[in-house]
């Protein structure tokens, strides 16, 4: 495949994206940073252009300047409404990849969430076949993302990675975290796998660390050559955590999108959590 020396990291302003730039910069030449909020602290390796998703005609600016893109930006939260992740989240995703194409780009690594599965009972399958079951606006907005990745792959050849990304941070002090943590290492080792992978058309992964009991089955990024390096039980804030016993009667504890779904669920629990 092409180079993939100068690279484009939108959201780079957010947690993510601020865990993954000391990462990247030692893996690519030119890492061209972007966010709607200023970034002032830039290694020598990385250059700013402050732009927003929402403005087609910026994304292609960018696109022009790099030989693939990993698009983070968005806004995350479970409390979004729809008129919240329209603009960043919907819009912004179809702008990175209609300006990918447009500007030439083949290699796109989209980064999805858990939460697109967030209503699945702890306890199912789920695997990168899995549909989604997204527990709110914000993941409903990265299922949209998700099939506008297998649209772009099949229509105009985009090769796109969507990472289902996990929990990460430092606070693995609650049980759930213990089975979705990813830290910064792994993450940025599956971003390299999507921007380098040889074969490559639209796939899906999950974006988790070495983890006891895990959610997902992750076979597809192990068959793409992924390894954890890094365990969740190394970040623990208490020992409890392993004997913890969930309420799996109850949406938050029951399913794996956690307090995301729980956030004014007005469904029936019964249905949600038989639906296997």
């Amino acid at each position: 495949m092409a180079s993939t020396s100068r690279i484009l990291l939108t959201g780079a302003a957010g947690k993510v994206g601020t865990a993954l730039r000391p990462i990247l910069r030692t893996q690519y030449e030119n890492v061209l940073l972007t966010d709607i909020t200023a970034i002032a602290d830039l290694a020598p390796e990385e250059r700013f252009i402050q732009a927003d998703l929402q403005n087609l005609s910026a994304m292609e600016e960018l696109c022009r300047q790099v030989d693939a893109v990993v698009h983070l930006g968005g806004m995350v939260g479970a409390a979004y409404r729809f008129e919240d992740v329209l603009g960043p989240n919907i819009i912004g995703a179809h702008n990175v990849f209609e300006a990918a194409v447009r500007q030439g780009i083949k290699r796109v690594v989209y980064a999805s969430s858990h939460h697109v599965v967030g209503f699945a009972p702890r306890g199912s399958h789920l695997d990168h076949r899995t549909a989604p079951r997204p527990n709110g606006e914000y993941a409903l907005s990265k299922a949209y993302g998700e099939s506008a990745a297998s649209y772009y792959a099949d229509k105009f050849g985009l090769e796109v990675l969507t990472i289902r990304i996990g929990y990460i941070g430092d606070d693995v002090s609650k049980e759930r975290r213990l089975h979705t943590w990813v830290s910064a290492r792994d993450l940025a080792q599956l971003i390299h796998i999507g921007l380098t992978h040889p074969d490559i058309q639209h796939e899906i992964v999950y974006g988790v660390s070495e983890v006891p009991e895990p959610f997902f089955d992750n076979q597809n990024a192990t068959r793409l050559g992924y390894v954890p390096q890094d365990r969740s039980l190394d970040h623990m804030k208490s020992p409890d955590l392993l004997s913890y016993q969930p309420d799996f009667t109850q949406i938050e504890e029951g399913v794996v999108g956690g307090g995301f779904a729980s956030v004014g669920f007005a469904g029936n629990p019964v249905k949600v959590l038989s639906r296997k």
